[in-house]
């Protein structure tokens, strides 16, 4: 649970603070170049998983406004690929992430690789018997379900993968709202949306999102996704049409998500938007000078992922 509702009073929220409160989609391939890779500090070598990683320890000064607050940032993990869609288990402390494969990524002759994985304890973690894509997670019955591309999966304690349900559907994208009993899935290759729901297996088609390359669902189900147009569009619960969000460059979106109080936030090339359906101009929560790839919140807490490293954003005490 997040300390501070967005829209409330900032100076309130500091005065209470100081008293003790608190596989592939065609989107992978338009990540385009990423700057701003960190440099690590410590380094452990993995020859047999063939990757570096890195859990920095050390954040840097609280020099980053996320909605005027001020956060550290710290490199919990450096890592060879692109790590995407992430899941954060608020239960577990796992963060769930989809490594892709940079050289495989950039060659159109061959099939993207792609990895599913675990960061547990700051140590990755893969899931070797799926074909891994995306995660979500299952608050009300302390589930974690894997997209593959053989349908979809449940994760268990020891980390193996199980299938459940949608046999032969190519999952690249899931989302679990914490509110309902339904779970959204993204086929591929034509990038179509269903709703499943987890209770009586029924499975139907969202036929009011054309396709979406990312996607998120707020406590209110209303839809918000990318699709061909580029932009970032809202399909609120029980219309027929959707509405474009505004100054929102095209093309630029990157990943998208909700918090523990279902607020959604993207994660453009630019910064971070938060989301609402009830206003088409985005609000503006962060800069950023690197492409991210990623996101997903703990409370106050988040990360965002981009070529090489995954951050960790924590709010200055």
């Amino acid at each position: 649970m997040s300390l501070i509702r967005w829209d409330d009073d900032i100076e309130y929220y500091q005065k209470t603070r100081e008293q003790g409160i608190r596989g592939v989609t065609s989107k992978i391939v338009n990540c385009g170049p990423v700057i701003g890779v960190c440099v690590p500090l410590n380094k452990k070598m993995l020859p047999l998983l063939m990757f570096l990683f890195v859990t920095s320890t050390l954040a840097d000064d609280c020099s980053h406004k996320f909605h005027r607050m001020n956060y550290s940032r710290s490199a919990i993990l450096t890592i060879k690929g692109l790590p995407t869609n992430l899941e954060f288990n608020s239960q577990t402390k796992d963060l769930y992430f989809t490594l892709i494969d940079m050289e495989t990524l950039q060659n159109d002759e061959v099939q993207t690789k792609m990895d599913q994985y675990i960061l547990r304890n700051g140590e990755p973690i893969k899931i070797e018997n799926v074909n891994g894509q995306a995660a979500a997670v299952d608050y009300d019955n302390d589930k974690v379900y894997i997209a593959s591309d053989d349908g979809l999966h449940i994760l268990n304690k020891t980390g193996r993968a199980h299938f459940v349900a949608m046999k032969d559907e190519d999952i690249v994208q899931l989302f679990k709202p914490r509110h309902s009993d339904n779970i959204y899935a993204v086929f591929y290759p034509n990038n179509e949306v269903f709703k499943f729901n987890l209770t009586s297996n029924e499975k139907e088609r969202v036929e009011n999102v054309p396709c979406a390359y990312i996607l998120a669902v707020d406590g209110d189900d209303n839809i918000y996704y990318e699709c061909e147009s580029k932009y970032v569009r809202v399909l609120l619960k029980g219309f027929q049409e959707s509405i474009e969000f505004m100054g929102i460059p095209k093309n630029s979106a990157r990943a998208i998500t909700t918090n523990d109080d279902s607020d959604v936030v993207l994660a453009a090339n630019d910064g971070l938007y938060w989301l609402r359906a009830d206003n088409i101009i985005p609000k503006k929560m962060m800069d950023l000078d690197y492409i991210p790839a990623g996101i997903a919140f703990n409370g106050d807490t988040f990360y965002i992922s981009t070529t090489d490293v995954i951050y960790k954003y924590e709010m200055c005490q």
